[in-house]
């Protein structure tokens, strides 16, 4: 996949953006707060609907303006190009996408069209944070590859929501539930049993190219490692059957506990991804590098996994990443996204980029208030 282009019109500090995109490597430089991570946010949006790190678009609003536009030419592997428009208008708090002039199904149906893989400071939470952070981005990855994921999560979390109210309900005025919950707990069961046994199918598949990427970057003999550790007992076999099975004894074992509670205490809403190195906790035991590596190793296996399924080199940007690792590791990152395919990324300087590409190896844009020339 590549991005031939992209324009973006009162999108945070841009008021009007549009620049021609190297099929290589991008670099976008610039001092802190001018505005070179909005770029990034903005192709985020071409190809995930929304801000990597924002949580509402609103934000995304330039100041004083009432709606902004991203705009950019995709050209896929086979030669087909998407001319693709995100718009939000700010007054009615509606977002609008078109595709080649024709509005998708939902928004959900374009996350893996134009699959993505981003690394930015706000990723540390993935190694340092806590479960749902790693579900997160377990379930990112999933989603751009599988179509049938994504269903399946969403639907998860609509019944989840409704399973809880009931449950919640039931708390505050104590009865029987067991007839209003069966329904919502079949559908639970059915639906979690195979995003659980997608993400353990995920895990096995992922962990060597985690561990492969880690050597690259890192040149240590250390050994990475993940595991899904999830809240239904398997015993080893992680088949949907099996998984279903066992999610259903599951449930109903903690049913006396959930009325008290009055929420859901198994399923996929509250698994674990672990991470270790040399068998040890990444978050108890590694080194501020370690889990740096450790987290570009995340992202260049993402990058390898996305590419083999979803038939389509996905595009990587890299927001502010150099400074944050050796100059060692930094070289090898920078030498290995050269080699994936297109690369956005962003930096307050540009001297590693020389080093590392020569001075004709990438295409090099200034960022200034909001405003991107490109050098020659």
């Amino acid at each position: 996949m590549r991005l031939r282009n992209v324009r973006l019109v009162h999108f945070r500090n841009h008021a009007e953006t549009a620049f021609t995109c190297s099929p290589d490597v991008n670099v976008f430089v610039g001092k802190n707060g001018e505005g070179k991570t909005n770029i990034l946010e903005g192709i985020s949006y071409l190809c995930l609907t929304k801000s990597f790190f924002a949580a509402s678009d609103a934000t995304a609003l330039q100041l004083g303006t009432e709606a902004f536009t991203a705009q950019g030419s995709f050209e896929a592997a086979d030669g087909l190009t998407f001319d693709t428009v995100v718009s939000y208008q700010g007054a009615e708090r509606r977002k609008v996408m078109t595709v080649n002039g024709q509005a998708p199904e939902s928004m959900a149906a374009m996350v893996g069209q134009f699959p993505v893989v981003i690394l930015s400071p706000e990723n540390s939470n993935i190694t340092f944070g806590g479960p749902g952070d790693r579900r997160r981005f377990v379930d990112l990855v999933i989603s751009q590859a599988s179509r049938g994921y994504l269903e399946d999560l969403l639907e998860y979390r609509r019944v989840l929501r409704q399973r809880n109210r009931i449950l919640a309900d039931n708390r505050e005025r104590p009865g029987s539930v067991t007839a209003a919950l069966e329904p919502w707990t079949e559908s639970l069961v059915n639906c979690g049993a195979r995003i659980v046994a997608r993400r353990i199918r995920f895990v096995q598949e992922f962990e060597p190219e985690v561990r492969t990427a880690f050597g690259r970057v890192a040149a240590v003999n250390e050994a990475p490692a993940l595991e899904y550790r999830g809240t239904v007992e398997l015993n080893g076999d992680a088949s949907p059957d099996a998984v279903r099975s066992a999610f259903a004894r599951s449930v109903e074992r903690v049913a006396p506990q959930e009325q008290r509670a009055g929420l859901t205490l198994v399923g996929p809403h509250r698994d674990e991804l672990g991470m270790t190195i040399n068998d040890l906790e990444l978050r108890g035991y590694a080194s501020q590098g370690q889990h740096k590596t450790f987290l570009v190793a995340l992202k260049l296996a993402e990058v390898a996994f996305l590419r083999e399924r979803c038939r389509e080199a996905p595009i990587l940007l890299l927001d502010d990443v150099v400074s944050e690792l050796d100059p060692e590791r930094a070289t090898r990152l920078l030498t290995e996204a050269s080699s994936l395919g297109q690369t956005f990324i962003t930096a307050t300087e540009a001297t590693m980029f020389d080093r590392t590409y020569g001075a004709t190896g990438y295409r090099r844009f200034s960022v200034r208030a909001g405003q991107v020339t490109a050098d020659e």
